[in-house]
């Protein structure tokens, strides 16, 4: 257990764990004061401890990259020399029927796995921006990256969360979680604890990193930061994970190299 300032750091508050305590008791966790906020000596602490508070930067795959992937299946390739040889047989009807199919298999895979790329990509940019804190009785903005764990935050509409916050007050507040739960309808907000089996979704009681105020206003204390919240562990299964085929995938490689062994022994 750490010591700043004659206040002692105890242990975190659980991201996992901090919708099913009382606004009292995640306090006392957090070794925080509500109405002073943290000092500057424990923020130095607190920091060195956690880090700043940022996601890791997803690598960057460049859009002919992706296009080209596309292309990689033996099926697609398949195709592609059933096409050639269309055209060298003068059968031409065929074989740009076969080119507009691999064109369109091409431009959905394009576009779909280009979208989740970059959207992976700009997680990075949510904490280039300020927030509300309060530190030794005073409320000032900051820079996002300068949140720790157990500092409150003061929000109002249209603000982005850049940290994932375990609600002490609230004035008729809703988020729009679409981007980590895909709720298409801003989400209501309340106080009070909630069971331990609480789906993410429902955890009314909690704000996320990368979300949005969409009404009303309140204060929060920091439950996790950078790559500790929701979108960061996110962000580090999917960094993480190594790429694999999918069952069809295979499945249609499989179909390929029958296709060709086929040809092969009628020719």
């Amino acid at each position: 257990m750490h010591k700043a300032g004659g206040l002692s750091i105890g242990p975190v508050v659980k991201p996992n764990s901090a919708w099913t305590r009382s606004v009292e008791d995640v306090l006392k966790q957090q070794v925080v004061a509500r109405d002073t906020g943290l000092s500057t000596k424990e923020v130095k602490i607190r920091r060195k401890r956690d880090g700043y508070n940022v996601l890791k930067l997803v690598k960057k795959r460049d859009a002919w990259k992706i296009l080209l992937e596309q292309f990689k299946s033996l099926i697609v390739l398949l195709l592609l020399a059933a096409a050639i040889l269309s055209f060298v047989f003068g059968d031409w009807v065929e074989g740009v029927a076969v080119v507009i199919v691999i064109i369109l298999n091409a431009a959905i895979g394009f576009v779909t796995e280009i979208k989740a790329v970059r959207s992976m990509e700009s997680l990075h940019r949510l904490t280039k921006i300020t927030a509300k804190v309060r530190r030794n009785h005073e409320v000032r903005e900051i820079s996002a990256d300068q949140i720790v764990p157990g500092d409150i935050v003061s929000f109002e509409g249209g603000d982005l969360v850049s940290a994932d916050l375990r609600l002490l007050q609230l004035s008729k507040l809703e988020a729009d979680e679409s981007s980590l739960t895909g709720e298409s309808v801003p989400t209501k907000k309340s106080v009070a604890p909630l069971p331990q089996d609480t789906l993410l979704a429902d955890r009314k009681n909690l704000l996320f990193t990368g979300t949005t105020i969409t009404r009303g206003s309140g204060e929060g204390v920091v439950v996790a930061t950078g790559m500790k919240t929701e979108i960061g562990q996110i962000s580090t299964l999917v960094n993480e994970t190594q790429e694999k085929r999918t069952p069809l995938e295979r499945q249609l490689d499989k179909l390929g190299r029958n296709l060709v062994y086929l040809t092969l022994a009628i020719t």
